[in-house]
């Protein structure tokens, strides 16, 4: 034998083995939906147990039939069942108005058969994804109505499988009694887990290719956001070095401010001390030994008495007739000579002048005055 021969016969041992596979858990499932629908209100929980325990044994997940369908149903009851009740009023509803419709003639006929279809169609477009939608993500009730709906519309072939994997068989065991009546037993064995386990490759494909789409826009939405969080970031850096811009632009302008305060403090000073150390007002007294020693003049030889400037001061000082301190000294006499001039060892001048030699910068009148002060 071959090598393409071996590999064939292998190949067709593999499709054997799980198309055996599949017969078990088609068989298992079945039976275990059977047997925890009898209380018939446990349907919606027995249905969504079914799908859950079809979808993980199509994905190879490694657990017995039994286990898994009885953990499945407990932890889909509350939601599945509300479901249930909620589509045996539908029913109810859509049978209602089918009996209302073959009642009518005429043109409210014609609009009760539109509404009727409608509302079929909108239950339809409900319930081929709700109990599976349920089982695997265990939404809410509202949730779960919202995403089968929006699977049905976005998924439409799809849903049109599943519509016809469930309505076929049961249309015609309805409008067939005689079929219904040679299968009744297939119905128990196998055929609600064959239409459950059919239907789940189609629903589980639906289910991956919208989870990857979700997950493709959750990670374009984390892109977005990492986007915005990046440009927000870049604005706070541009902020930032802004506002340190700022600072250091403000630190700078203070430093010049505080250095041009210094250097204005500092110039008065320099001033004032080049006006201190070169401008000094003479000491008084000094000033008066100068002028002492200017203001004793000799007139031809002779010393004009004690006649003494020193205690004379700038600005109020004359030559000759000067006060110093409240002292006259135009009323000296010098030599005992009489008022009325200053006589050098009694001789008259020669220039016949009456009253004689003047001291420099002493007037005449001051003698007079002088005179006038001792009588």
């Amino acid at each position: 034998m071959s090598e393409n021969e071996r590999g064939h016969g292998r190949q067709r041992e593999w499709k054997l083995k799980k198309a055996l596979d599949a017969f078990g858990n088609i068989f298992g499932i079945n039976i275990c939906f059977v047997i925890f629908s009898l209380p018939i209100i446990t349907i919606g929980a027995s249905t969504a147990a079914a799908y859950a325990m079809s979808i993980r044994l199509q994905e190879d997940e490694e657990e017995t039939v039994l286990r898994g369908f009885i953990h499945e149903f407990k932890r889909s009851f509350k939601q599945a069942t509300i479901a249930f009740l909620g589509f045996v009023v539908a029913a109810a509803v859509l049978v209602a108005e089918w009996i209302l419709v073959n009642t009518q003639k005429g043109a409210i006929s014609v609009f009760y058969t539109i509404v009727f279809y409608l509302e079929l169609l909108f239950v339809a477009l409900i319930y081929a994804y709700l109990y599976p939608l349920i089982a695997r993500y265990h939404t809410t009730v509202k949730q779960a109505v919202k995403n089968a709906v929006l699977l049905s519309v976005g998924y439409f072939w799809s849903w049109v499988k599943i519509i016809v994997a469930w309505v076929a068989p049961i249309a015609l065991s309805i409008i067939y009694p005689i079929i219904f009546l040679h299968t009744w037993y297939l119905w128990l064995l196998i055929l609600f887990g064959a239409i459950i386990y059919g239907t789940s490759y189609t629903i589980r494909n639906v289910f991956k290719q919208n989870e990857e789409a979700l997950k493709q826009t959750e990670e374009e939405a984390a892109e977005e956001e990492k986007k915005k969080e990046a440009i927000e970031q870049q604005k706070e850096e541009g902020r930032a070095v802004l506002e340190e811009a700022r600072q250091k632009q403000a630190e700078r302008i203070t430093a010049e401010n505080e250095a041009d305060g210094e250097t204005r403090k500092e110039e008065p000073s320099e001033e004032d001390g080049k006006t201190g150390g070169s401008g000094k007002s003479e000491d008084p007294s000094d000033a008066g030994q100068a002028e002492r020693k200017s203001g004793g003049n000799k007139s031809g030889g002779n010393k004009s008495g004690g006649n003494k400037s020193g205690g004379n001061r700038s600005g109020g000082n004359k030559s000759g007739g000067n006060k110093s301190g409240g002292n006259k000294s135009g009323g000296n006499r010098s030599g005992g000579n009489k008022p009325g001039g200053n006589k050098s060892g009694g001789n008259r001048p020669k220039s016949g002048n009456p009253n004689g030699n003047k001291n420099n910068g002493n007037q005449g009148n001051s003698g007079k005055k002088g005179n006038g002060g001792r009588k």
